[in-house]
């Protein structure tokens, strides 16, 4: 009887190695997770270093913020029209590939960039990055429009928590063999070559994406519409975020960005300059904080799916305060992989109730229109906060802000629970 029931099992787990004997459903979920597992390589490579790469050129404290800053802000002014663009397109899946080439391209200028030797490399990648943040809006809406075609709502959760744990695993072992790697060989080739692998990686992943199919009974028809003037588009907008439940999400997740974006454009700083780590012990902190990702969506994963993703979001949100608080207070850079495990750990939880949060709350003919004002205002903060915390760090100093971001993740959770944000299973 054992015998027969692991037989069974092989042969159900077999038929994922072909995906011609898949159902539709089932052969998207499969191309979708490789699609994410080959984007773990780019999540372990330049988004990971790339401000470390900055900072090692010799870019300042204004020049790292801007570096998240400035393409926040482009993304929060390209977020509605790229709503609108969005709603228009019949084939949203070639559409996303089609922008991925440009946010791909970027990558691999990045890249060679260091050739040119004469050139302001810091200032030509902070451009570089404001730029191809305009792929990314376009990106967010597209994106999260097609997933919530061709994943049904019962199995998100278990899909997307699946696809976080297998790109945490590729990132996890792409960030500690790229700290090898930029620890062994010389500045800049290093970082050249980590860059390359991702480009080559998020490259890969198109392929596999190229292949999802919307489910017949999933198109939603999209009517020829003439260009609305800023005016009409904005009135627009405000008509279609008339969503009480949207709005009340995005009041309280907005407190908790402050947060979590406050001191973003400081670490890479104070890893290097106060605390004179390595990029090896930059890239355990980034492996270690990848594997308490994963466990953090095995736990929440399931946490969430059993008792919803109120009492889940509480915890994580008070979760993440800590690693700003804790990071203000190690000594060294031995201590970087353990404050990382506490915000791997928690920040699944709020990405699992965030993700599922937001589908639940936009009506299915709005989606697309809403996701491109929950991408502004996230994307706006996202520029605020970073550049906020550089110049409160100039009155605080660098400790300071970290403290300051782990109480404003405290004030998150009491407005969570006071609007009861997630309240109901998403």
């Amino acid at each position: 009887m054992q015998l027969s029931a692991v037989t069974r099992g092989l042969r159900a787990n077999a038929r994922w190695l072909r995906p011609e004997q898949l159902s539709l459903e089932n052969r998207n979920i499969l191309y979708f997770t490789i699609d994410t597992a080959l984007q773990g390589l780019m999540m372990g490579g330049i988004f990971s270093f790339i401000s470390v790469f900055i900072v090692r050129l010799g870019a300042t404290g204004l020049q790292t913020s801007l570096l998240t800053s400035l393409p926040a802000i482009v993304m929060a002014l390209a977020s509605l029209p790229s709503g609108q663009v969005v709603q228009r397109q019949r084939d949203l899946v070639r559409f996303t590939n089609i922008v991925r080439v440009f946010h791909r391209g970027s990558v691999l200028l990045v890249t060679l960039l260091p050739f040119m030797t004469s050139w302001p490399l810091i200032q030509i990648i902070i451009a570089i990055w404001t730029v191809k943040a305009i792929a990314n809006a376009l990106l967010e809406s597209s994106w999260m429009a097609v997933i919530a075609e061709v994943i049904p709502p019962h199995r998100r959760a278990s899909v997307n928590g699946m696809r976080w744990t297998v790109m945490s695993v590729v990132t996890a072992v792409a960030v500690a063999i790229f700290g090898f790697v930029l620890d062994r060989l010389p500045f800049p080739l290093n970082y050249q070559i980590v860059f390359l692998i991702s480009f080559i990686g998020g490259s890969a992943g198109m392929i596999y994406w190229g292949k999802l199919q919307i489910p017949d009974t999933q198109h939603v028809t999209h009517e020829a519409r003439e260009s609305l003037s800023l005016k009409r588009l904005i009135r627009s907008y405000w008509h279609t975020i008339q969503v009480p439940a949207f709005v009340r999400y995005e009041l309280t997740t907005t407190v908790l960005r402050l947060g979590m974006n406050l001191p973003t454009a400081l670490y890479s700083i104070y890893w290097i300059r106060r605390l004179y780590a390595s990029d090896l012990w930059i890239g355990w902190h980034s492996t270690t904080n990848q594997v308490a990702t994963i466990l953090g969506y095995t736990v929440w994963g399931r946490i969430i799916s059993r008792h919803g993703h109120f009492k889940p979001l509480l915890i994580c949100a008070a979760g993440t305060g800590l690693y700003p608080v804790l990071m203000a207070l190690v000594p060294s850079q031995v201590w970087l992989p353990l404050v990382s495990i506490i915000q791997g750990f928690f920040i699944t939880g709020v990405n699992l109730s965030f993700f599922d949060t937001l589908l639940a709350v936009c009506p299915s003919d709005r989606r697309p229109s809403l996701i491109a004002v929950n991408t502004m205002l996230a994307s706006s903060m996202m520029f605020a906060a970073p550049i906020l915390g550089t110049f409160l760090a100039n009155w605080v100093n660098l400790r300071g802000v970290f403290f300051i971001a782990g109480g404003i993740h405290l004030a998150a959770v009491l407005f969570f629970w006071l609007f009861r944000v997630a309240a109901d299973p998403g």
